[in-house]
């Protein structure tokens, strides 16, 4: 018994191992094959993802770069305003590039994937991602790299109904008769 007891506590975390859920990269290697998808097409696809990522990536960092030199550029008591709406300028060029090629890379992925099939990959990404819709709400829009992303706003916006950074109804209270 006493020899049994080290050959379980061996045994078992193995066991336990060998039973764990395949990678992510596999899970979804056999979704798209059960879309009917050939190898081909799945690399096709995985290929898609890795480019967008990498743009993406670069289009980060060109974001806080020029963030950075940004508020650098504000941090004088009297700014030059010209530099400052340069690098506005720029920023926003860049979200504008960035959303062309997420925009493009769901273009290009439900080419591949197929209309039908596409919103369900589209599920499967999003959860991989970490994004999962809170029970008894919808699924959240803008919540994966292949959904576009509204700019953001610090507390909402007139759009939600309510002031920019209160959270206060907009309507003040009053009513419709």
């Amino acid at each position: 018994m006493k020899r049994l007891i080290p050959f379980l506590l061996l045994v078992v975390p193995l066991a336990a191992f060998a039973q764990s859920p395949m990678p992510p990269k596999a899970r979804e290697t056999a979704m798209l094959k059960g879309f009917g998808l050939n190898d081909t097409q799945i690399a096709q696809v995985f290929d898609i993802q890795d480019k967008t990522r990498a743009t993406i990536r670069q289009d980060a960092v060109q974001l806080r770069l020029l963030r950075a030199q940004m508020d650098k550029a504000l941090l004088p008591a009297s700014p030059n305003m010209q530099d400052v709406n340069g690098y506005i300028t720029q920023m926003a060029q860049t979200r504008a590039d960035l959303q062309k090629a997420v925009v493009g890379a769901r273009v290009q992925l439900r080419q591949v994937i197929g209309d039908d099939n596409f919103p369900v990959y589209r599920q499967f990404i999003m959860r991989g991602a970490g994004f999962r819709p809170m029970r008894g709400q919808p699924p959240r829009r803008g919540a994966g790299w292949m959904v576009e992303r509204p700019a953001p706003m610090m507390g909402g916006g007139m759009a939600d109904g309510r002031y920019p950074m209160t959270g206060l109804p907009a309507d003040d209270g009053q009513q419709d008769d």
